[in-house]
This record gives C-alpha cells, sequence and structure tokens, in this order.
C-alpha cells in the first residue's frame, strides 16, 4: 500500500495570552498525529500564515493560504493530503473554505483534520457534507464574535470609557491588583505639548513652525512610549495636524469617526477651540504656499492679470551690467509669470504674461494695506462661536467638499465619452459656487493675531516688520490678492513700474 505524503497549513489569528494554539504548537500535533498514521510529512516547509484572521472581517492577506490555493491549482503541491489542526485553521468564510474543498476534489487531495484524528475525501458526499458543516459553524462563531465586539466597543464608547492604544497627553491608571481602569489624567508631560500646538495653530502659526520647535526642546514624540528614544520619530507637520484630529484632546469619545459623548477624561482642549481647530485645518488657508519655507513676500500670493495663476520670482540682471562678487550682487528681483500650459504668454507667443520690478510691488502693496486698515469697513466681523455659526461653516465645508468631488466625476465621465465641451461647462457652472463658499469660510475664520496686532498699532510699518516672513505672507493671503496685468500696448519688454497694472481685490 502507497504511503500517503502529506503537506500542513498552519495558521493563527493571534495567541497574545496563550489561549490558542500558535502554529508551531499546530506543527507539532499535527506531526504526532501523521507518524501515527503511518504517513510521511512532505520535506518542504509547511504553508504558515501567522497574525492572519480568517473571517470575513479580516484586514490582512493571508499569503500562504493563497500559495496554498495556486500550488493545488497549477498542481505542484506534491502531496496526497492536506493537514489542518482544525476546520476553522483553513477558512472561516463559507464560500472561501468550499472553493478549497472541491479544489481538493479535483485534485484527489484528501484532508486531515487533527483534532478530529480522522482524514477526510471531499469525493465523498457524507464526507463533504461534515467538511461543509464545520465552514459553516466556523462562519456563524466568527459573526457572533464580531457582533460581541462590536456591542462591547459601541457599549463602552456609550460610556466614555477609551479604546485602543493610550493616545499621546494621557495617562491611564489602573488598579495594582484587579488591573481594572481606574482613571485616565493628563500627562504631565505630553499634554502641555498637546496645548502648546493646539493654541499655536488658533494663533495662526504653521504645523512647520510647531513640530520644528518642539524638535529643538527635549520633549517626548508621540512614538516614544513603544520605541527606544533614538528610534522615536521626531514631530513632522503631517503628525502635528493629524494629532489635533484627534476629538479625544477636547474631552469626546468618538465611535466610528462620530462624536457619541463624552469621555471619562478631563480635556486639554475646550470643544469649541477644538471645533475652530477644524476648521481653520481645512479651510483654505491651509491649503496655500508653504509660508515657512518662502523668501519673497508675493511668490505665488500674486497673481497674473492675465492667466490669474500665482506669479513666481525671479533674479534679473540689468542689460549691460558685468555681475561679479558674491551671488546675486547686482540682480533685481522681479515677480513673473509663466503661463500655462495652452495659452499663449505674448501676442508671439514668447515671454511673459506679465512682470514687474518686486520692490515696486511689494511697496505698493503694503502702502494700501496700510492705508485699508484705516477704513471701518476693512473687516467683517467674525461670527459668534455657537453652534449655529459653526453649523453654518460646516456647511460651507459640505459645499466645497461635494462640488469638487462633483467636478472629479464630470472630469472621468468626460474622459470616457471624450467631451471636454461637457468638462467646461460644468467647470463654468461649479467652480463660482466653490469660489463663493471659501470666500464665504474665510472670512467666517477669526481674524488672524497678526492682523489684530497691526489694526491696534500706531506705527504700522515698524509692527509690520516685526513680523516673520511667514507671519507676513499669511496677513496678506487673508486681507488682499495683488493681481499684476500685462504692459500696455508699445510698451512690451520694459516691464514698467506703474501702478494702473496692479489690481488689488481686497477680501
Amino acid at each position: 500500500m502507497k504511503q500517503l505524503t502529506v503537506r500542513e497549513y498552519l495558521r493563527v489569528s493571534r495567541d497574545v495570552h496563550g489561549t490558542g494554539r500558535s502554529p508551531d504548537q499546530q506543527h507539532s500535533e499535527n506531526k504526532k498525529s501523521i507518524e501515527e498514521q503511518g504517513w510521511r510529512l512532505h520535506d518542504l516547509p509547511p504553508y504558515r500564515d501567522a497574525d492572519r484572521s480568517a473571517s470575513r472581517y479580516a484586514k490582512k492577506e493571508r499569503e500562504d493560504f493563497k500559495r496554498l490555493v495556486a500550488d493545488l491549482e497549477s498542481d505542484e503541491f506534491d502531496a496526497d493530503v492536506l493537514a489542518i489542526w482544525e476546520s476553522s485553521r483553513g477558512s472561516r468564510r463559507v464560500g472561501e473554505w468550499v472553493d478549497l474543498v472541491d479544489l481538493c476534489r479535483e485534485r484527489n487531495v484528501r484532508i486531515w483534520v487533527t483534532t478530529h484524528n480522522r482524514i477526510y475525501d471531499s469525493a465523498n458526499a457524507r464526507d463533504r457534507r461534515s467538511l461543509l458543516e464545520d465552514a459553516v459553524d466556523a462562519e456563524y462563531e466568527s459573526d457572533k464574535t464580531s457582533e460581541r465586539r462590536r456591542r462591547s466597543a459601541r457599549a463602552s464608547a456609550d460610556a466614555g470609557r477609551p479604546h485602543g492604544r493610550n493616545i499621546y497627553g494621557y495617562l491611564r491608571v489602573y488598579d495594582e491588583f484587579t488591573r481594572e481602569l481606574l482613571r485616565v489624567e493628563p500627562h504631565p508631560e505630553e499634554a502641555p505639548v498637546v496645548i502648546e500646538a493646539a493654541r499655536r495653530v488658533l494663533e495662526g502659526d504653521s504645523f512647520y513652525q510647531i513640530a520644528r520647535d518642539i524638535n529643538a526642546r527635549p520633549v517626548p514624540t508621540r512614538g516614544s512610549r513603544r520605541l527606544p528614544s533614538h528610534e522615536a520619530a521626531a514631530w513632522t507637520p503631517s503628525i502635528v495636524k493629524q494629532m489635533l484630529r484627534i476629538p479625544a484632546y477636547a474631552g469626546k469619545r468618538d465611535y466610528k469617526g462620530e462624536i457619541v459623548g463624552d469621555g471619562m477624561w478631563d480635556a486639554l482642549i475646550a470643544f469649541v477651540d477644538w471645533q475652530h481647530l477644524q476648521l481653520i485645518m481645512a479651510g483654505p488657508s491651509r491649503k496655500g504656499p508653504r509660508d515657512h519655507t518662502a523668501k519673497h513676500l508675493l511668490s505665488n500670493i500674486a497673481q497674473c492679470g492675465v492667466c490669474r495663476q500665482p506669479l513666481r520670482s525671479w533674479n534679473s540682471q540689468p542689460r549691460g551690467r558685468q555681475v561679479s562678487g558674491s551671488a546675486g550682487e547686482g540682480t533685481v528681483l522681479y515677480y513673473f509669470c509663466y503661463g500655462i500650459p495652452g495659452i499663449p504668454r505674448g501676442s508671439d507667443a514668447k515671454g511673459w504674461h506679465a512682470s514687474i520690478r518686486a520692490s515696486f510691488l511689494e511697496r505698493t502693496v503694503l502702502e494700501q494695506l496700510f492705508a485699508r486698515m484705516t477704513q471701518p469697513d476693512l473687516f467683517l466681523t467674525p461670527d459668534p462661536v455657537d453652534t449655529e455659526s459653526l453649523a453654518r461653516r460646516a456647511t460651507l465645508l459640505a459645499t466645497i467638499s461635494e462640488s469638487e468631488n462633483y467636478l472629479e466625476e464630470v472630469r472621468a465621465e468626460a474622459a470616457a465619452v471624450r467631451r471636454v465641451d461637457l468638462l467646461l461647462d460644468q467647470e463654468a457652472r461649479v467652480r463660482p459656487i466653490i469660489q463663493r463658499a471659501r470666500r464665504a469660510l474665510q472670512n467666517s475664520l477669526p481674524i488672524d493675531p497678526s492682523i489684530e496686532l497691526l489694526l491696534r498699532s500706531s506705527d504700522r510699518a515698524t509692527t509690520w516688520q516685526s513680523l516673520d516672513i511667514a507671519a507676513q505672507r499669511r496677513v496678506i493671503r487673508r486681507v488682499v490678492t495683488p493681481v499684476v496685468h500685462r504692459l500696455a500696448a508699445g510698451r512690451k519688454g520694459s516691464r514698467e513700474a506703474s501702478a494702473n497694472r496692479i489690481e488689488l481685490i481686497w477680501k
């Protein structure tokens, strides 16, 4: 009689508390039972998926299960028997298990289940029924477990209890003997970092500035609890922004992205301030140029009067002048528009749409800005902080998001049917809606502290010089958009400094 050759599939979802069977334990029991049957274990290593769920709720792919199926399909399995420790190790999804059973029947491969101490032949109707009943039971148990966990998680959320890992800024205190959670309190070193970051964003600082300043001090990072100090990730702008989106810092408990009530811990950020943070971070002012890396006041802020694209900075050497000495000596800074594809830059398609001396444009803008600040109608009073105003801002954000998503769908449809006219028509209709909503949202946000400082100042020029370039650019973008128009007819090539070419669009 032929000696049967066996290959194993080993799997475990997790074995944190030692209540399950690890792949090595499964292998040990499989090997013992296979030897007792007088069979030979294949020389190739077992198919093995550690820390991999087999239920429909699994988030990780089972790489070796896919390899097992592929080997069966290609006749490279090279064994007579597939051994598993118990039926649920194979799959907790009925459809997936049926496919495996059918594939084993087609390839004349039998299935050994160690906990049953029995070999199954899926070509046999009774054996097939037993295997499929096991699959139904396994899926049912998986669904029941998932439902229990969901109910437990929802009950925990409704009670305001924390879930998952302890978040940065807080410290969980447990009973020494029962390990029951007693309370959640602010972390003495981490909580001040969260509070500082929130305050500075509300005051108008960039995420880059905040991350840079925190990294300059010996303060703990968000990953320092789980990593050695030399491996703990440094603060980055994205980490700061991500942190300030967490409702827990406002003392709120969320469940599946929705705030369901108060947490059992004290807030580090007042809820109304946290709501303002979400609006500020989602608003158009956080999607503009990176002011912290900018070198010139109006680069990527001033616009071209022809195509409305942002102007860039450019150092030009005056004609006939020989430049010597250090880099940049003898050059003149200009703001210019390079144009956009498809739009000619001049009557002969050469040169720029518009170009102007930077010093003249900056001086003109600042003179008009300071003069404008003396007029009482410059700024509208921001909406009061109440439920109605916050709901109005949320509606504006939803309008912007829905309109942009709609345009993306139109682009995809227009590309599919090659209807450029369809895209242009909808762009013309929807884009103004987005722009109006963005302006309304911008005007409803709290006034920048730098603007308030300038409004109160008796010497605005001196106060302006005391601001860093990031704050200066933020003020400009919040208050006015400078637009530089092309030279008048017959003046091509002169790049003349004429105030008539400058249009200031006040916000």
